[in-house]
């Protein structure tokens, strides 16, 4: 974890979040973050869009099949199937 510095709390109890964080983060305005707390620890962490998320998940996906040596071939030949079964019952 790297140090950025010390900050006063402003008297609306705001802060700023470092040029070099925001920088680093990729954060701009209207970006949600989560907040984390511990006893004298705070961590602030970039809340991630729906859409990031799932194309994370999508990728890890993609690498996991492809170790594994399933195509998509061999995927939408599954989808089928069970499509098939779910109409045909």
């Amino acid at each position: 974890m790297h140090s950025a510095g010390t900050y006063k709390i402003t008297r609306q109890c705001q802060i700023t979040l470092p040029y070099e964080i925001r920088e680093q983060l990729k954060l701009k305005e209207g970006d949600n973050l989560d907040f984390f707390y511990n006893n004298n620890l705070i961590l602030i962490k970039k809340k991630k869009s729906p859409k990031s998320l799932f194309e994370e998940i999508a990728e890890r996906t993609r690498e996991r099949f492809k170790q594994k040596g399933i195509t998509e071939r061999m995927v939408k030949r599954i989808i089928k199937e069970v499509h098939y079964d779910k109409n045909s019952s």
